[in-house]
């Protein structure tokens, strides 16, 4: 039997746009790129084609927003971009291995030679695979 599974994909449109206006006898052209928010669709939600729309015609209007004159002269790329949505959740969930689960991680790594710490050297994940017995040497030259 075959099952049928929801899967959800993210939307976003880019677009980037020529833009002219006229200055003292010339002719002056801007490039403006704009995007949406991308958007999270499945099989109980759709496309809000308005929505993308009103938010690229605002984005085109802050652009003239001190009314510089420019207007949008072509549409040099319309892209709308696709990709799949597959957030983390219990079917995913992978068990951590024994040896880490058992073992106990400080904040800091602090280790003193010579009267200098070196905590600020190392990240918190050593302190995972250092034991009291592993010996540290570091080189500041």
């Amino acid at each position: 039997m075959c099952e049928f599974v929801c899967r959800s994909i993210r939307v976003q449109v880019r677009t980037t746009a020529s833009f002219t206006r006229e200055v003292e006898r010339d002719v002056q052209r801007v490039v403006g790129y704009f995007q949406t928010t991308p958007e999270l669709i499945n099989s109980s939600t759709k496309l809000d084609v308005d929505g993308i729309r009103s938010s690229l015609d605002s984005q085109v209007e802050n652009f003239n927003v001190r009314r510089s004159g420019f207007t949008i002269d072509r549409i040099l790329e319309f892209a709308i971009v696709i990709t799949k949505y597959r957030p983390l959740h219990g079917r995913s969930y992978i068990p951590s291995p024994k040896w880490l689960q058992t073992s106990t991680a400080s904040s800091t790594s602090a280790t003193r030679t010579k009267g200098v710490s070196y905590g600020r050297y190392f990240p918190v994940s050593t302190s995972l695979c250092v034991t009291r017995n592993t010996p540290i040497t570091i080189n500041l030259t």
